[in-house]
């Protein structure tokens, strides 16, 4: 089989090298957008790329608001474009694939046919106390899961059926629909998703508070904004110091399976692959919220200097068409003053005004 993996990230260089090393050992090549990332995630992936692997990163940042679905149907059919695959994986940046090897995940992929979508089941890594601070990846500190029932976390798209037209990823890459249906997924099951979302405290208020921004320049914000998002946003609305000591409620929230509230300790041993370049896995917290801020204020900008130019040309078109309208009023009073005297009606110059 011939399979690929899509992906738009942002921020994610405490993880983004072992991501990329980790999801090649199971996928032929990886298209990555890299959303204007504040940190060295860009970086980053141009060393992968110089490595010669099987990756192909563009630049392409966002304005404020962030509409996943539409930028990852867009990436997957740019994939389909590039070559032929068979099944096209939608990742973020922090979920890395887990099975025995690429052979068991192909019987897999053969069990559910080139046109049905396949569904990976979650397997959410969690902030615990007891996690070894001192130790500064997050693949190896974070050893606890969340405990619930296998589910549909993810889907896995057959070339197939991306080519389709109506073919569409729904925000959060949790199904696809085609013309706004639903499509049917199958649960593979001897594959997972091995998830760290909420990897330390830095990363975590500082995804909050930028997704959230991110998520209030939307216009179906008020219809479209994860449970979560908000959740998260309201635990830090309540501190009263810039240090979060609800940090635990804050991973629940913006972390974890909303049903998984119990943990088990499971390392992630299906690691694949070494990372080179440690000294290069640093976030920037504040340099994230704060672009995240200049976005949205850019944007606010930028819409003001739009609706002022519609004014201007809406104040310059009502002053055309007065002045069309008074020329035309004087030429028929002419026009009625000759008729009165009985004389001939003078003739207007053909034209537009």
């Amino acid at each position: 089989m011939r399979l690929a993996g899509v992906s738009v990230v942002r921020d994610e260089a405490d993880i983004i090298e072992a991501w990329v090393r980790h999801n090649l050992f199971f996928l032929d090549h990886l298209y990555i957008v890299d959303d204007g990332s504040t940190d060295q995630t860009t970086r980053i992936l141009d060393i992968l790329v110089s490595e010669g692997l099987p990756v192909s990163v563009t630049s392409e940042k966002s304005l404020a608001a962030y509409h996943q679905g539409e930028r990852t149907t867009a990436l997957i059919a740019y994939a389909m474009a590039a070559s032929s695959w068979d099944f096209v994986f939608p990742l973020d940046g922090d979920e890395f694939i887990v099975a025995e090897d690429r052979a068991a995940l192909e019987t897999d992929l053969a069990a559910i046919g080139g046109y049905r979508l396949g569904g990976l089941n979650p397997r959410h890594y969690l902030m615990t106390e007891q996690d070894d601070l001192e130790e500064p990846c997050p693949l190896t500190r974070l050893r606890y899961v969340a405990v619930h029932e296998p589910y549909i976390f993810k889907v896995i798209v057959p070339g197939a059926l991306a080519c389709e037209r109506g073919f569409a990823i729904v925000d959060g890459n949790h199904r696809a629909t085609k013309w706004d249906v639903t499509l049917p997924t199958t649960l593979l099951p001897n594959v997972q998703l091995a998830h760290f979302p909420a990897r330390s405290e830095a990363q975590l208020v500082s995804k909050g508070i930028a997704g959230y921004l991110r998520w209030t320049a939307r216009t179906d914000f008020s219809h479209g904004a994860p449970d979560r998002l908000l959740e998260g946003v309201g635990i830090l609305k309540e501190e009263d110091d810039i240090k979060v000591r609800a940090i635990g409620r804050l991973a629940e929230a913006l972390g974890a399976d909303r049903g998984g509230r119990t943990a088990r300790l499971q390392p992630f041993v299906e690691r694949r692959g070494e990372v080179r370049y440690p000294e290069l896995a640093r976030i920037f917290p504040y340099r994230r919220v704060l672009s995240a801020t200049d976005d949205l204020v850019h944007a606010f900008k930028a819409a003001l200097d739009e609706n002022r130019e519609l004014r201007q040309g809406g104040a310059t078109f009502q002053s055309r068409l007065f002045g069309a309208f008074s020329r035309h009023q004087k030429s028929l009073r002419r026009r009625l003053t000759a008729l009165r005297h009985g004389q001939d009606v003078p003739k207007e110059p053909i034209g537009y005004y």
